[in-house]
């Protein structure tokens, strides 16, 4: 027997919001190291997924906006097998990812879908979607993470008596946004005249509800900086994301700077997006693009509930700013004073509100949103220890959620085992390559690295311990055109290639600092930069044990954990 259950009213926001140009639903791709396989896959969905209700409940509209209804679930025609052509893999799956973020999921089915592609880069990719209703990208991410394991080896599900976290539903909207977003239908006319004559908007908030003032806030924000990266949405997309940025880089920058990783990921992202504009011909010169960043609204209490429960906030990146450190800087003031701010309520009644209004009302609002900002910004982070889907091991994971109304561009910047990535996926009508952005976030932080070696070697250390003599050795090689003496002994290369890196040397330049005066003991391995070289066998030896060593930059085994006994501990010396 079906059971029947309304759509709660930030669910049925996006599917009231979705357009045929910016469909509302979260495409994620995993990269898999062997090929996966099929019937495991389905093992795993059936054991993991569709104990969770919402991924076995259709979508049926009402005159009262929607409903959710139990109904089977045929796990066939929710996986796909997808065949990429043979010369290109890794281009084939980004057109093949383009293709599906723009075709709407079956409305007579569960809205979610796999394309599996058996045969990825000598492993596997599976490539999901799942419509916004059903949750937003914070809960699909646990959801994802719900299907995976720590190991190789399956862990068995829960039994069916025991309760799963993401069947329970969402708790109702607190009493203070539901008031706030029961407006009168004087207050409706004065949101829509709000809608088109934004300059009204303090007028109009003080004879208002609370709500309405954040939308009159919202309006009387100063549109961010016109360029190609707005306009009107063909519904074309593309994707594309970055190579992996390992996490010791982007925190020993963090580290150097006094800010966070997500400072130096979101400065990296502001310099290629400077350098893709000023490639394109654009002027950049106090260029600001305001991003509509997730906040995350659950509770201590309710971390897990699936459904929508986030709300968005701008964050305007300094695009406009050439330097890299002074670009990092502001950007450090951008994202604290962010932090500091925003009112997570409010945020989510804005949207609520959306959900619940006539159809003309839905369209200005996303107008309006569209000429505050230029992307959609997700930051959520993922595992970090290797995760496996069906017994096969998860290489990369990258999803994106679907920009509203007029806007072109969602980025993402996802975590997983020790790395950053940041993924685009763009409307062909403002980015047709996005990859021309992506493929600089690397570039941008050896950039940062570079200047940042220059202050933290040249000052910090040396500073202490031979300013003067490098001072007068570095002047006159300047002005004779040659040092005075060999440098060579000074000259970090002379520990070998991998010290070319300047992300690598940043990293030990800085562990090297800060342990300076500790005690070094028997077997000790330094962590920073690591790992930097890894052999075809890396992944096997870590999978069964290995604890690594690293000698010029490569991994190398010292032992394995897995061999350890207690019985080893009768040679161990008393004391």
């Amino acid at each position: 027997m079906s059971t029947l259950e309304r759509l709660g009213s930030l669910d049925m926001t996006w599917l009231q919001i979705e357009q045929r140009t910016n469909l509302m639903q979260v495409v994620g791709v995993l990269v898999l190291a062997t090929p996966l396989d099929g019937a495991a896959l389905v093992d795993c969905l059936a054991t993991r997924l569709l104990p969770m209700e919402r991924f076995r409940q259709l979508v049926l509209r009402d005159t009262a906006g929607a409903i959710w209804e139990s109904a089977p679930v045929d796990l066939d025609a929710h996986i796909t097998t997808v065949n990429l052509p043979a010369d290109d893999h890794a281009a084939g799956l980004r057109a093949l990812i383009g293709e599906l973020a723009a075709t709407p999921l079956d409305p007579a089915r569960p809205l979610w879908h796999l394309h599996l592609v058996p045969d990825y880069q000598g492993g596997s990719a599976l490539i999901a979607r799942v419509h916004q209703c059903i949750a937003d990208s914070i809960a699909l991410i646990r959801v994802l993470q719900s299907l995976t394991d720590a190991s190789p080896t399956a862990e068995p599900p829960l039994p069916p008596e025991a309760p799963n976290f993401f069947d329970r539903l969402c708790a109702p909207l607190t009493d203070a946004v539901i008031d706030g977003i029961k407006l009168s239908g004087a207050i409706w006319a004065r949101y829509l005249s709000l809608l088109f004559n934004p300059t009204q908007v303090f007028d109009y908030a003080r004879a208002s509800t609370a709500l309405a003032l954040e939308i009159g806030k919202l309006a009387g924000l100063h549109d961010d900086s016109h360029t190609f990266l707005k306009g009107e949405p063909k519904g074309i997309k593309h994707v594309s994301w970055s190579v992996p940025i390992a996490e010791s880089t982007v925190a020993a920058i963090a580290q150097a700077r006094e800010t966070t990783p997500n400072a130096v990921l979101l400065a990296a992202l502001s310099g290629a997006l400077h350098g893709y504009l000023s490639r394109q011909g654009e002027r950049t010169t106090g260029t600001e693009l305001r991003t509509l960043m997730p906040v995350n609204l659950r509770s201590e209490d309710t971390p897990d509930v699936l459904g929508n429960r986030w709300g968005f906030m701008p964050l305007e990146l300094p695009v406009g700013i050439a330097d890299p450190l002074d670009r990092l800087a502001e950007t450090h003031r951008r994202v604290a004073h962010f932090t500091e701010t925003y009112d997570a309520q409010r945020a989510l009644g804005i949207f609520s509100l959306i959900g619940q209004t006539p159809r003309a009302v839905q369209l200005q609002a996303l107008k309006l949103l569209a000429t505050k900002s230029t992307a959609l910004l997700c930051h959520v982070p993922g595992a970090h220890e290797p995760r496996f889907l069906a017994g096969t091991r998860i290489v990369e994971q990258m999803f994106w959620s679907p920009p509203s109304g007029d806007l072109g561009l969602a980025v993402s910047i996802v975590s997983y085992n020790g790395s950053y990535q940041v993924g685009l996926l763009a409307d062909t009508a403002m980015v047709p390559a996005p990859a021309a952005i992506t493929d600089q976030i690397q570039a941008q932080l050896d950039a940062e690295l570079a200047l940042l070696h220059g202050q933290i070697a040249g000052h910090r250390l040396v500073t202490i311990a031979g300013a003067g003599g490098i001072g007068k050795a570095m002047a006159e090689w300047v002005l004779e055109g040659a040092p005075p003496m060999d440098l060579w002994h000074m000259d970090v290369r002379r520990f070998g290639q991998s010290y070319r890196s300047p992300s690598y040397m940043l990293a030990r330049t800085v562990e090297n600092y800060e342990s300076y005066y500790d005690i070094r003991y028997p077997a000790h391995e330094r962590q920073a930069g690591r790992p930097l070289r890894t052999s075809p066998v890396y992944s096997w030896h870590a999978e069964h044990g290995a604890a690594f060593g690293e000698k010029s930059g490569w991994e190398r085994v010292n032992h394995y954990d897995s061999n350890a006994s207690e019985a080893d501990e009768r040679w161990r010396p008393d004391g």
